[in-house]
């Protein structure tokens, strides 16, 4: 689930309402938990009230980890 926000934050899907909308993410204490979580490890951070951004240091080792190395 994880992976999943990462990856929907990096294509513009930002703020918690946007991500509530995605069933997949699961129920809205679930969201707020998670998005805690990658807050906490550096992931993405707050770029404003109830909206997320994965930060400029992030996104290549983020795009490797969700794409693989093409080998």
């Amino acid at each position: 689930m994880r992976l999943e926000l990462l990856r929907r934050i990096l294509t513009g899907t930002t703020t918690t309402a946007q991500l509530a909308d995605i069933d997949t993410l699961g129920t809205m204490g679930q969201l707020h938990h998670h998005l805690r979580q990658l807050v906490s490890a550096g992931w993405v951070r707050q770029s404003g009230r109830g909206s997320y951004e994965v930060p400029a240091a992030r996104v290549v080792p983020l795009l490797t980890g969700l794409f693989g190395s093409g080998r």
